[in-house]
């Protein structure tokens, strides 16, 4: 038989614990035209889409256990976060006790000229039509898919998520550890691109310069160069194709340690004394540079 006592002690202890709902959002707030909105969840869903309204609509549902939806700023450089209750427990410290609240969905509506910030770590991304200064997203596992984007400069840092990206921009740089990396659009200037073990696929136009980066994941990278742009690519285990326009004009260098090299131009050389190959050639009026270094990847080029 279930004692008065214990009977109390259940329905205080039930008091004492925090709102088990989802809490839904409904909150506007004045942006200026170019504005900055900096958007932090920890766990859940981010969606950044575009209006045409000088404000910030800001929709969606906080996690159970979530402490508040934070929104403090000024029309110039608003910010919106996710606060979790204080305490231990957080990914090295950040997050508080987010790993005891439920995922948030914020879904949050900007001018298409405002910049925008995202910083989650375990909150998908997905971002659609902004065209700021700046495009900036850091995020630890969650995957993250930019569509139909033209920002005047673009940040995706991902340690573990998928990064699927589509936009156009003169200014590109994407760091990943172990998520595979999808490039695509009308980009030009610069683009650059760190992978760990993540596979890296880039279709591009021509570019001022291109770096390309990996240890052991593959890059496929179709690209061509703006007059006297440079391409440059290293890597220690992972494979790399590049594949290039037959009227490119650029000087090519190719060097390995233990890999192959392919290409429709030029001559595979070996070393006379010990491992290693490479492979020198001019493609039309040698205008630019192609630099390809690998370890023991294969490499290849293609001409089209």
């Amino acid at each position: 038989m279930i004692t008065r006592t214990v009977w109390c002690t259940a329905l205080l202890v039930t008091a004492s614990l925090p709102a088990l709902a989802a809490t839904p959002i409904h909150q506007v707030r004045p942006l200026s035209a170019e504005g900055t909105v900096s958007i932090d969840n920890v766990k859940g869903r981010i969606v950044v889409r575009t209006w045409d309204r000088a404000e910030v609509g800001i929709t969606g549902t906080l996690g159970e256990g979530v402490e508040k939806l934070l929104v403090e700023g000024t029309a110039d450089d608003l910010r919106i976060e996710v606060r979790n209750p204080s305490g231990g427990g957080g990914w090295f410290g950040w997050g508080g006790d987010g790993g005891r609240s439920g995922p948030s969905v914020i879904e949050v509506s900007v001018p298409a000229r405002a910049g925008v910030k995202v910083d989650s770590v375990s909150a998908s991304v997905a971002i659609s039509g902004v065209a700021g200064r700046r495009l900036s997203v850091d995020t630890v596992s969650g995957n993250v898919v930019v569509s139909a984007a033209r920002p005047g400069e673009a940040s995706i840092d991902s340690v573990s998520g998928d990064l699927d990206l589509d936009l156009e921009t003169a200014s590109l740089a994407v760091d990943s550890v172990s998520g595979d990396v999808r490039v695509k659009g009308r980009l030009s200037g610069s683009v650059e691109i760190n992978t760990v073990s993540g596979d890296a696929e880039l279709s591009a136009g021509r570019l001022e310069r291109l770096a390309l980066n990996s240890v052991s994941g593959d890059s496929r990278v179709r690209a061509g160069l703006a007059p006297g742009g440079r391409i440059s690519s290293d890597s220690v285990s992972g494979g790399l194709t590049l594949t290039l326009p037959a009227d490119s004009s650029a000087r090519l260098r190719v060097e390995t340690f233990s890999g192959g090299i392919s290409s429709p131009v030029g001559k595979v050389q070996t070393e006379e004394y010990g491992p290693g190959k490479r492979l020198e050639a001019r493609l039309g009026a040698g205008g630019g540079e192609i630099r390809l270094e690998s370890f023991s990847g294969d490499v290849r080029v293609e001409i089209e």
